[in-house]
């Protein structure tokens, strides 16, 4: 069914093949949803190497939860960074990120979270690197000759605001559903470099949706099914995730798995994936094999993705009891 969603691919916001790890930019829901106190992951997107300007992104995010007094109820809470530079400009984004939610288990298989990421934002250009019509003398560039262009603004500070609702089934410790829906920039930051003219470029709302299905099968593997699909005014992006977790030692404090995967951007790209997880720690790579029209440009070369993260566990105080009977 998630394959059924097949639309095309141009990207405004920041945005990983393997989406599923960059959880802030996915929903703000999905804060401190994990078996663990503290999480710290780190996303890193080297695309189009083949092009004569590659672009570069990377993305890091921390985030915790507290128990609240009642004990089905978190209040997670979260904080990271994003930036992105592409092009000959080197147009960059650099914008830091909170992420605030909270969950609440019912019964004992059903799980809501509600949240929201407020951010704060600086896109910038460099002019330095950039030719114009008039450098050309006839013969060739000529970098001597003034470009006549003024810049009076090469940057500018915006806020933001997202949000995002999702639901957690957890049939075993194993098989399990989540479904989370988000929507960014809903204050549609204005991001000109026109200053205080009325000159406006208002960033449109990103809606996001993603699903993901994991069933555990006898004692050695789990299938993990997901997908994702994302709107920003007329760009739109579907990936479709599969995954395989294959269990190679359950012995508690050396744990390891083996995770092997495809992603697929619809008209856009296939993502062979690999991954490993050895006792808190998980290090996946991924990399695009362009199939868009791009592809005489690029020789199907999208670029590589690596993400790390670590969980932190806290000891638990097993607190006061007797050690034997008192006579």
């Amino acid at each position: 069914m998630f394959l059924l969603w097949s639309y095309g691919l141009v990207g405004q916001d920041v945005h990983f093949s393997q989406y599923n790890y960059n959880y802030h930019n996915l929903s703000p829901a999905l804060t401190g949803l994990f078996d663990g106190d503290h999480r710290i992951t780190a996303n890193y997107r080297n695309q189009w190497l083949s092009v004569p300007v590659p672009y570069m992104t990377v993305s890091i995010f921390y985030d915790t939860r507290i128990r609240l007094s009642r004990g089905k109820n978190f209040l997670n809470l979260g904080m990271g960074m994003d930036y992105d530079q592409a092009g000959d400009s080197r147009l960059n984004l650099a914008k830091l990120v909170g992420s605030i939610s909270y969950s609440r288990i019912l019964g004992k298989k059903h799980m809501i979270s509600l949240g929201v990421n407020p951010s704060i934002a600086q896109r910038r250009f460099n002019n330095e690197k950039l030719r114009w019509d008039v450098q050309w003398n006839g013969d060739r560039y000529d970098k001597t000759i003034a470009s006549r262009e003024q810049f009076n603004n090469t940057g500018d500070f915006f806020l933001s605001l997202g949000a995002g609702v999702g639901y957690d089934f957890s049939f075993t410790r194993r098989t399990r559903f989540n479904l989370q829906g988000s929507v960014f920039h809903l204050n549609r930051p204005d991001q000109s470099f026109a200053g205080l003219s009325t000159v406006e470029s208002r960033l449109p709302e990103r809606y996001s949706v993603s699903s993901q299905i994991q069933v555990g099968v006898g004692s050695h593997f789990d299938l993990i099914m997901g997908m994702m699909y994302g709107k920003q005014q007329d760009y739109e992006e579907t990936v479709g995730l599969g995954m395989v977790r294959l269990y190679l030692n359950k012995t508690p404090g050396q744990v390891l798995n083996l995770l092997l995967g495809f992603n697929a951007r619809l008209n856009d790209a296939m993502i062979p994936n690999i991954g490993v997880e050895f006792r808190n720690w998980m290090i996946s790579g991924s990399y695009d094999i362009n199939t868009s029209s791009f592809q005489t440009a690029s020789r199907k070369r999208g670029g590589p993705e690596i993400t790390a993260q670590y969980i932190f566990k806290d000891v638990k105080s097993p607190g006061l009891y007797k050690k034997c009977p008192i006579y």
